[in-house]
């Protein structure tokens, strides 16, 4: 295969793939704002991390994959022609990238404290906590990433014209600061809660196995173990799969950029890089769709509001209407948030709102 081939099917993929990720990232995400903003969801402290994840996944798709999309599948490149766009694109979109998976982080760790057998601990899962949380982690992130305002550059390289951090020691500065705050450093800790929430867990049952012979609370208590391990996991394990590998071709990028390439390794390294930045995008597009897979009571909501969008655009007496309601109808019996998992079956009288 050669260099032109390699070039003209890179081009080809990313006009397609970007096209479809943009489309399920952006509705994904705004049903999540959507989802998360509802009655029985919107004063649960995980649904403000995921709320403001969600906002910071669309800013991601849109600073950051239309303009990759008009440049890799067309050629346009509005980043490489703009100083000023070009420090302020970069900033808000790593910046955001970052913020979200941060924020998923502290969603986990919500849930690990209101899965502790440990009042305390669960009393610090709170609305103002998450609140203040997430005021104090946007501006960290924010105040941690400007120098890239001032610091990314556009220089000249034998393909044309490029946006990044100005080469040299910022360069391989940035590369580290970038891989640490959310290639390397989130997923490692999304484990970490990971495992101590299901040890949790692993615990409570213990706990409260002898205390009762009621099979059905049981049964209960153990499919709540099953949703909470595999939101979990799920989450943390896209993390790594589709957020380390832009960490490591950037390295590698960095640290090869003044070695001598032919044109055909050229080509296939760009079309590796833009591999890369494809899957980080697609991280910021599936948090909706891992939800409605793993999370019952986030389904059930889902399934609500669409019945209810049907009502709006059909009608109370459509055929429609009624068959999105008798699907979906089992939502409306549902008297405990899923988001707060266990801890409220097993801590009945504590205050885990």
């Amino acid at each position: 295969m050669s260099a032109n081939s390699v070039n003209a099917f890179s081009i080809q993929f990313n006009r397609y793939a970007s096209i479809v990720i943009f489309i399920s990232g952006v509705i994904g995400n705004t049903l999540n704002i959507v989802v998360f903003t509802r009655p029985r969801l919107f004063n649960n402290p995980c649904s403000t991390y995921f709320f403001w994840s969600s906002i910071a996944n669309i800013s991601v798709l849109l600073f950051g994959l239309v303009s990759r999309f008009l440049s890799d599948g067309f050629g346009i490149d509005p980043v490489s022609n703009n100083l000023g766009f070009c420090r302020f694109r970069y900033y808000v979109l790593h910046s955001s990238m970052v913020l979200s998976s941060w924020l998923t982080i502290l969603a986990g760790i919500d849930r690990y404290c209101i899965s502790s057998r440990s009042a305390h601990r669960r009393q610090q899962s709170n609305l103002k906590n998450s609140r203040y949380l997430v005021a104090v982690t946007a501006f960290i992130i924010l105040a941690g990433y400007s120098h890239a305002l001032g610091l990314f550059t556009i220089e000249q390289l034998r393909t044309g014209p490029s946006c990044y951090a100005q080469a040299g020691t910022y360069r391989v500065f940035y590369d580290f600061f970038y891989f640490a705050t959310y290639s390397f450093t989130p997923p490692i800790v999304m484990i970490g809660v990971g495992l101590a929430t299901y040890y949790n867990i692993h615990q409570l049952r213990s706990h409260i196995a002898p205390m009762s012979n009621n099979e059905k609370n049981h049964s209960y208590l153990r499919k709540r173990d099953r949703q909470l391990l595999k939101m979990t996991l799920l989450q943390f394990i896209c993390a790594v799969i589709l957020t380390l590998p832009i960490a490591v071709q950037k390295l590698y990028a960095t640290f090869t950029q003044n070695a001598n390439k032919d044109t055909y390794q050229v080509a296939v390294e760009n079309f590796i890089a833009q591999l890369m930045r494809l899957l980080v995008f697609i991280n910021s597009s599936m948090g909706f769709y891992i939800f409605v897979f793993s999370g019952a009571g986030f389904r059930q909501e889902t399934g609500q509001l669409i019945a209810n969008f049907v009502k709006v655009v059909f009608g109370e007496n459509s055929g429609i209407y009624r068959l999105a309601q008798n699907r979906f109808a089992a939502s409306s019996v549902v008297q405990v948030d899923q988001f707060n998992q266990t801890a409220t079956v097993l801590h009945p009288q504590s205050n885990l709102a």
